[in-house]
């Protein structure tokens, strides 16, 4: 009995393996109409321009020392004492000044190459994917594809079903993104936002209470006073 049951399990086994290759079998379904699917998309582009800017150098300080020094100089020659320091810190301030601006006017402009880019977001109308009607096996069915299949569309057909009818699994196709209709035709590129330091607390200041003084009193007064000898005198 037992030695019976090896041919029964080995072609069941054959069977299953010569099954197993037809689940998975591809056919060809027939193309019945292919529609373009149009939709609205954002398309960046970035426009540049080069220039020339004329840029000054920065002067070395050479010469504010050096105006310094000759209106210090200029200054101490002026008054005496007191004054004399005063027109020398004065005069050095006022030759710094002047000497740091004429080493700028004697300096020459140099031409630095710039070049200024800016992003703008435009919308055009472009096909993002294709919806296809197929015949297979005397039925319809639909689906989207990222590409026009042509005449012809590979299926993975699955298993039978209870009616012995092979059903075609959905075709597997690249992802067709989806975009939102906007509003706005072109769209420049948002500002960037600006931070402030927040206002320092107020500081409030009260004046001095003020100090009143009094009127000085003055009184006169009438006497008799008594003198010598039985005179008398009035103050």
């Amino acid at each position: 009995m037992r030695q019976a049951l090896h041919p029964l399990l080995a072609a069941a086994a054959v069977g299953a393996a010569c099954a197993a290759p037809a689940a998975f079998a591809a056919e060809y379904a027939t193309v019945v109409s292919s529609t373009p699917v149009t939709a609205t998309v954002p398309v960046q582009r970035q426009s540049c321009s080069d220039s020339q800017q004329i840029v000054q150098p920065a002067p070395s300080g050479a010469g504010a020392v050096v105006g310094a020094i000759a209106g210090g100089l200029l200054g101490h020659t002026v008054g005496g004492g007191f004054g004399r320091a005063a027109a020398t810190g004065i005069g050095a301030v006022a030759g710094s000044v002047i000497g740091n601006q004429i080493e700028a006017d004697g300096q020459p402009a140099t031409a630095v190459p710039v070049r200024r880019c800016q992003t703008a977001t435009r919308y055009e109308n472009r096909v993002v994917g294709y919806d296809v009607m197929y015949e297979y096996a005397g039925q319809r069915y639909s689906t989207r594809l990222a590409r026009d299949p042509g005449q012809r569309l590979a299926v993975s057909v699955q298993p039978a079903d209870v009616n012995g009818n092979a059903v075609p699994a959905p075709v597997m196709s690249t992802p067709v993104p989806t975009y939102d209709t906007p509003v706005a035709s072109a769209e420049p590129a948002p500002p960037q936002p600006v931070y402030y330091d927040p206002l320092p607390p107020p500081v409030y200041y009260y004046p001095a209470a003020p100090y009143y003084y009094g009127a000085p009193s003055i009184s006169f007064g009438i006497g008799y006073v008594g003198g010598w000898r039985g005179g008398r005198h009035w103050r």
